[in-house]
């Protein structure tokens, strides 16, 4: 009887020992997602803006991963740093910010049109003049005086960006499985 005894508090033990390292580490998960929280509190808005800003671009490349570049007509530019494709606001969001996310303001562009790095002299005239003559070709001239007109400003906050971001990432995800399937 004495040894099973034994036996018995030493499984007691073993699961008492077992109980404090899953308590242990519960504790220590609970904590990685208090910290998670803070941090994400503290973010300022423009990290935000720069996540829904790549969201939006990789959706606008994968939209038009079948169509040239809307500027110059490309179907396979060189293969520069960071891809060989961008995606080119019509009306830039400098000048045009509530248009920084509206997906008729957005195509895919080559790099070398999107930044104007000697494909055209100077970026701002011939670059965007050819960009207006691609969405003309593409969409008719009534999409482009849309564009051209005035736009109600936006004031974007910190959760509008997360809404921004998490549903491009969907449309993007939502896009990859139709193409798989």
């Amino acid at each position: 009887g004495a040894i099973l005894a034994m036996e018995e508090r030493e499984k007691e033990k073993v699961k008492a020992a077992a109980k404090r390292i899953k308590e242990q580490k519960e504790a220590e998960k609970a904590g990685r997602k208090r910290r998670k929280e803070r941090l994400a509190e503290l973010r300022p808005a423009g990290y935000y803006k720069a996540q829904a800003q790549q969201a939006f671009n990789a959706y606008i490349r994968a939209r038009d991963a079948d169509l040239p570049c809307i500027s110059c007509g490309e179907t396979n530019p060189p293969d520069l740093h960071g891809g060989q494709w961008d995606c080119g606001h019509f009306k830039t969001v400098g000048a045009n910010p509530e248009l920084r996310f509206e997906e008729r303001n957005a195509h895919k562009q080559c790099k070398s049109c999107n930044a104007g790095a000697g494909k055209y002299t100077s970026k701002e005239a011939t670059v965007a003049q050819h960009y207006e003559a691609g969405l003309v070709a593409r969409y008719g001239q009534e999409y482009v005086d849309w564009l051209n007109g005035p736009h109600e400003m936006t004031n974007y906050r910190r959760e509008d960006f997360i809404r921004i971001r998490d549903e491009y990432r969907a449309k993007l995800k939502a896009m990859k499985q139709r193409e798989a399937a």
